[in-house]
């Protein structure tokens, strides 16, 4: 298992710090976005290599492509047959 770079997390402290409460903020948006994406991930908790991980995220990305280019295969086929009517 490789471990790369060392984190230190931030102090909990009786006041907010602007630079904490940034990080914070691209954190929470981050996750939240990743609701509304189309990519494929597995729920749940995994020990996995830095190469499973990439290949993971890679096969999800795939698939919520996959998926989006034939919502979109299915809405123009959809939209040419209504103007031939």
């Amino acid at each position: 298992m490789k471990t790369v770079g060392h984190r230190n997390p931030h102090p909990i402290t009786l006041h907010a710090r602007a630079g904490a409460l940034e990080e914070f903020g691209r954190f929470n948006d981050a996750v939240h976005s990743l609701g509304r994406t189309r990519i494929l991930l597995p729920k749940g908790v995994f020990r996995l290599s830095h190469e499973e991980a990439d290949r993971q995220k890679t096969e999800g990305i795939a698939r919520g492509m996959a998926l989006l280019a034939a919502d979109r295969d299915q809405g123009a086929s959809g939209a040419t047959r209504q103007g031939q009517k």
